[in-house]
C-alpha cells in the first residue's frame, strides 16, 4: 500500500534527522571556536595578557585554549593558542634553558670557586 509506513522507512527517517542534527551541532561548535580570539593579545585593548591557572571546567576545553587576564584593561576570558604562539613559547623555553646552562658554566674572572677557598 502506498500510504503505509514500514519500520525500515521509520529507521531511515530517524537516522537522517539525527545525522542532520549532529551536523548542525558540529558546525555551530566549530563556528563558536573560531570566534574565540587567537594569540595572546587582549581583544579589547590589544595589550599583553597573562595566562591564568587552569582549574575547574576550563580544563575540558583542552590544551588549545587558555584562560587569560589583560594587564592593561583587566579583561578576563578565553583565548585560543595559535601555532605561532606555541612555537614562540617553545623557542622561549629553549632560549631560557640555553641561558641557564651558559650561566652555570660562566667563569667568574679573578675569583676562586667557593669550595676551593682556604679558611684562615
Amino acid at each position: 500500500m502506498p500510504g503505509r509506513w514500514s519500520w525500515t522507512d521509520a529507521a531511515i527517517f530517524i537516522v537522517f534527522f539525527v545525522t542532520i542534527r549532529c551536523v548542525f551541532i558540529w558546525l555551530a561548535t566549530k563556528a563558536f571556536v573560531m570566534m574565540i580570539p587567537d594569540g595572546d593579545a587582549c581583544p579589547m585593548c590589544d595589550d599583553e595578557t597573562l595566562a591564568i591557572e587552569r582549574v575547574g571546567g576550563w580544563r575540558v576545553l583542552g590544551e588549545r585554549f587558555r584562560r587569560s587576564w589583560c594587564i592593561g584593561c583587566g579583561w578576563e576570558g578565553v583565548l585560543r593558542r595559535s601555532d605561532v604562539w606555541l612555537s614562540a613559547e617553545r623557542h622561549r623555553k629553549l632560549v631560557n634553558q640555553i641561558e641557564a646552562s651558559m650561566a652555570k658554566s660562566r667563569s667568574h674572572s679573578g675569583q676562586l670557586p667557593l669550595n676551593s677557598k682556604k679558611s684562615s
